[in-house]
């Protein structure tokens, strides 16, 4: 069977038998992959700080018939900020949610590790986390090959003004060209925030305003495309942040 090592983002952990814990690994190299952390619920156990979720360490495991199992590892980075805010750790938990669900056990995807570690250093320096949510949805969407046609209108090619955004084909139809009941509508600024996070990613986040207005009309259009891309159109760990963001206003 062998062994292997590499860099890896803890995505989730859940008790398993007496003193054990599966953990869900987010690696480089091998993509996402389960495997047994053996005794790591004792107290004395040196491998329990390995396993927290939003850590990214560098792990050795041993391959399994059924599940891997982890050897050893350091911890590169704790994400501390994250650990220590729950809005941010939610936030944070919802990315790693977001990645388990999209990604298949054993398909390598750099991309999408790189990208959760871009997200996970935006959200501990950028002041608004939901900004910095709606910029990791839609570029895991088209790193996962579901980017939203929003450049121009899919009718007759308008870049400028009002739209509408048709949930069937994915992307833009102006206001001119748009029928009764024909997807959401979706302000300018909306649309432009979308291109910019398509775009330019992290680069220079902090300068984009994402008012809770406009951040609402993103999420709408974002949720709707998780569900299509995904199968999946329910996130305890979002669900959480709505909760707490609803308490905090």
């Amino acid at each position: 069977m062998g062994e292997y090592k590499g860099h890896a983002l803890i995505l989730r952990t859940r008790d398993y038998r007496e003193a054990d814990r599966l953990v869900t690994f987010l690696t480089r190299e091998e993509g996402k992959v389960t495997a047994v952390a053996k005794g790591v619920r004792k107290t004395k156990s040196k491998l329990s700080a390995l396993v927290e979720p939003l850590t990214l360490g560098f792990f050795l495991l041993h391959r399994g018939k059924s599940l891997d199992t982890l050897v050893q590892g350091e911890i590169v980075k704790p994400y501390r900020k994250l650990q220590e805010d729950l809005l941010l750790f939610s936030y944070g938990q919802y990315f790693c949610e977001l990645c388990e669900a999209a990604l298949p056990e054993r398909e390598p995807s750099p991309q999408v590790f790189m990208l959760v570690l871009a997200a996970l250093e935006a959200l501990e320096s950028d002041g608004q986390p939901a900004r910095v949510a709606r910029c990791f949805e839609l570029n895991l969407l088209e790193t996962l090959g579901y980017r939203p046609a929003v450049e121009n209108c899919l009718h007759c090619g308008s870049s400028s003004g009002s739209f509408y955004f048709d949930f069937v084909r994915d992307g833009l139809v102006c206001a001119s060209c748009s029928t009764a009941g024909e997807g959401c509508l979706l302000s300018g600024a909306a649309v432009a925030v979308i291109r910019r996070f398509l775009n330019n990613g992290f680069h220079r986040l902090s300068v984009c305003s994402v008012p809770v207005s406009l951040n609402s009309e993103i999420s709408q259009v974002n949720a709707a495309l998780i569900r299509k891309a995904l199968g999946k159109h329910k996130f305890k760990s979002f669900e959480f942040i709505q909760s707490l963001e609803t308490e905090n206003n």
